[in-house]
């Protein structure tokens, strides 16, 4: 016999009415960068009542941890466990609908956060994981041993000089730069323009008088770093003669197979490629 859903009824504003913790009994079998919480009666609910929370774990020692998507953790997976063990975890979870559902077995947990993207767990048997990547979000495991998430946005007449802010503001993450060619025509392929010079500004700048020297090529995401993939046939240097250019990943249909170029930074871009760092 499968255990009860236990719904956590809270008081909550109207604005956020889907939003729901849904609480089972269960343990975190991996998961980095809990926060401990002091008062394990209110776990769930105080879970519930901090934006960055996505999930709650209670367990038989009366213990309460908080796990935060700020912390961009790599993944988290969650065992479920029988009622004997008194060990409680609690999702955080959009439900549908004006009634709570009576069994979890079949529910999608979901939750979203204030750059209205979302995270989903994906469920294998009895338990549950969650990608450290957004719904939307592509992974890429760069060869120093970091992973990354990142995602193409059209943003039309996009100035450079506004371009980190942008990623930071509307979407919690910073301008990345691209580690391989692998990267950038993943990028190239996000473009939907038939324009030679339509493009996404992307992080990196260095010096082109006319020609660029990679020795001054400089990232401030905090974590791409080397020149991977500026190589001869992905990287057009045009016509350069700017103390600092501006990397972007653009259409070039004209020097194919190329999809970067420097850009003066003068003209607006199309979009933007955002992204943030996994953490283990």
């Amino acid at each position: 016999m499968k255990p009860l859903l236990l719904i956590l009824l809270l008081l909550i504003p109207q604005s956020l009415a889907i939003m729901k913790m849904i609480q089972i009994f269960g343990k975190v079998a991996y998961g980095n960068f809990p926060g401990t919480f002091s008062r394990s009666s209110k776990c769930a609910s105080e879970c519930f009542n901090l934006n960055d929370c996505i999930l709650s774990w209670r367990p038989s020692n009366e213990s309460c941890y908080h796990y935060s998507y700020l912390d961009q953790p790599e993944t988290i997976t969650v065992v479920e466990t029988g009622r004997e063990e008194n060990s409680v975890v609690a999702f955080k979870t959009i439900i549908t609908g004006t009634t709570c559902p009576i069994s979890y077995t079949d529910m999608e947990f979901k939750m979203t956060i204030p750059s209205d993207d979302t995270y989903s767990w994906k469920k294998t048997g009895n338990s549950w994981s969650l990608n450290g990547c957004r719904d939307g979000w592509t992974q890429f495991d760069r060869t120093n041993g970091i992973s990354v998430c990142m995602k193409a946005f059209e943003v039309t007449y996009l100035k450079r000089q506004d371009a980190p802010s942008w990623c930071s503001t509307q979407k919690n993450a910073t301008m990345i730069g691209m580690a391989s060619v692998e990267e950038s025509q993943w990028v190239h392929d996000q473009l939907h323009s038939t324009y030679n010079y339509y493009g996404y500004w992307v992080d990196g700048t260095l010096t082109c008088l006319p020609t660029c020297d990679f020795s001054t090529l400089n990232y401030t995401d905090g974590f791409t770093t080397g020149s991977a993939a500026l190589t001869t046939t992905n990287f057009h240097m045009g016509e350069g003669g700017y103390q600092s250019m501006y990397l972007a990943v653009a259409t070039l249909s004209h020097v194919k197979p190329a999809t970067m170029l420097p850009s003066s930074g003068n003209s607006p871009a199309g979009g933007i490629v955002c992204g943030y760092q996994l953490k283990n």
